[in-house]
């Protein structure tokens, strides 16, 4: 059992890294939106949007890093008790 959470937990350390990593630049995005806008409120609704979407890819990652971490450690102290 703890060798599965072993597993599992070492699976979610890596999707959390790969996410960080292919993540997007927002920040050049919405300075390249407010350079190239000709409307205030429609470039404010844009970098909202992208805003949001880093948000959840975020949060998402910091889940499976939490995750992750804990079930590494816990099942690999489990690992080593025995």
């Amino acid at each position: 059992k703890a060798k599965k959470l072993l597993i599992v937990g070492i699976i979610c350390l890596v999707v959390s890294g790969i996410l960080f990593f292919i993540g997007n630049n927002t920040d050049q995005q919405n300075l390249d939106i407010a350079k190239n806008a000709t409307n205030a409120y429609d470039a404010a609704q844009q970098i909202s949007r992208n805003n949001q979407s880093e948000g959840l890819i975020n949060m998402v990652r910091m889940a499976l890093l939490g995750f992750g971490g804990v079930l590494t450690i816990f099942s690999a102290f489990a690992l080593l008790k025995k």
